[in-house]
């Protein structure tokens, strides 16, 4: 079902409407009534029907923007891509790819041949995969580089992981791996990672071992958490356009789901930033070769 204006909208749609029939007014222009209800709803994509998706990737993708399902912006992702120094027209694989924006990021900085796999099974479609069909069987070994957006640290077995991203690499290949990492072996960091999912952020060194493990050799290693923290800090403005987008659902079960789904989301953003600038997690990146 598509979240609509009603009869009776909610207040929030009702104060919207109004205020762009207020504008329309003041500007001298004509106010298309339908035309304004339909940009208010295009503010928010919502559930059900024929999307199907979720709640929360909905309302990631709203603060973090188009195909974004995490922080992340073109120059996050090109900072990787320019550690692999590819030719024109490469094969890459990208590993975390939301819902495709790192992949639009490629597509616009790079001439690369990209294809990418998520999690988010409602977002594939095209160039981007779900995850459980290529798990399923052994890979074809043609990719020239491996870009992996946390996912070493949201596998239960880091070292499978790597096996996995290995099989689309030929010897020699190029990997970087970006991933959350604890300070120290043994630290708890319950709040920034949900219990109930397998995500648990290693330390440097058993990244290491795990991606060592897995066929690779590490090249390089180093802390990107300065590069990521500013993509939080930066999105307020996208938690505000969601919160007002989900004001305008007049749908009030469908607005309590996606409001559940903001403060589950917001919760855990904002103890993932305090962890980071604490210093209790921070971001790794390791470039490495396939053996």
């Amino acid at each position: 079902m598509t979240a609509t204006f009603a009869k009776r909208p909610g207040m929030g749609a009702r104060l919207a409407l109004a205020s762009r029939r207020f504008h329309a007014w003041w500007e001298g222009y004509a106010f298309d009534e339908a035309a304004e209800r339909a940009a208010l709803q295009a503010q928010l994509p919502i559930g059900g029907g024929a999307s199907g998706r979720p709640p929360h990737e909905l309302v990631a993708e709203a603060i973090w923007g188009a195909g974004r399902l995490e922080p992340g912006s073109p120059a996050f992702t090109m900072r990787y891509a320019r550690m692999l120094g590819l030719p024109v027209k490469a094969n890459v694989v990208v590993f975390g790819a939301g819902a495709g924006g790192p992949l639009a990021d490629l597509d616009h900085g790079t001439r690369w041949k990209v294809k990418g796999f998520t999690h988010a099974k409602s977002a594939a479609g095209g160039n981007l995969k779900f995850y459980g069909g290529a798990m399923g069987r052994m890979n074809k070994s043609d990719a020239e580089a491996v870009i992996s957006f946390f996912q070493l640290g949201s596998d239960a077995n880091p070292a499978a992981f790597a096996e996995f991203a290995a099989e689309f690499l030929d010897s020699g290949a190029k990997a970087v791996f970006a991933d959350f990492a604890v300070v120290r072996k043994g630290a708890r960091l319950p709040k920034c990672f949900p219990a109930g999912t397998s995500a648990s952020p290693k330390t440097e060194s058993e990244y290491r071992d795990a991606l060592r493990a897995g066929g690779f050799v590490i090249e390089e290693a180093g802390d990107d958490t300065a590069a990521f923290l500013p993509l939080i800090a930066n999105a307020w403005s996208g938690w505000r356009s969601a919160y007002d987008a989900i004001g305008n659902i007049e749908d009030a079960r469908l607005r309590a789901e996606m409001l559940r789904a903001m403060s589950d989301h917001a919760r855990l953003w904002a103890e993932r930033y305090e962890a980071l600038k604490s210093g209790q997690l921070r971001i790794l990146f390791m470039r490495c070769a396939r053996r």
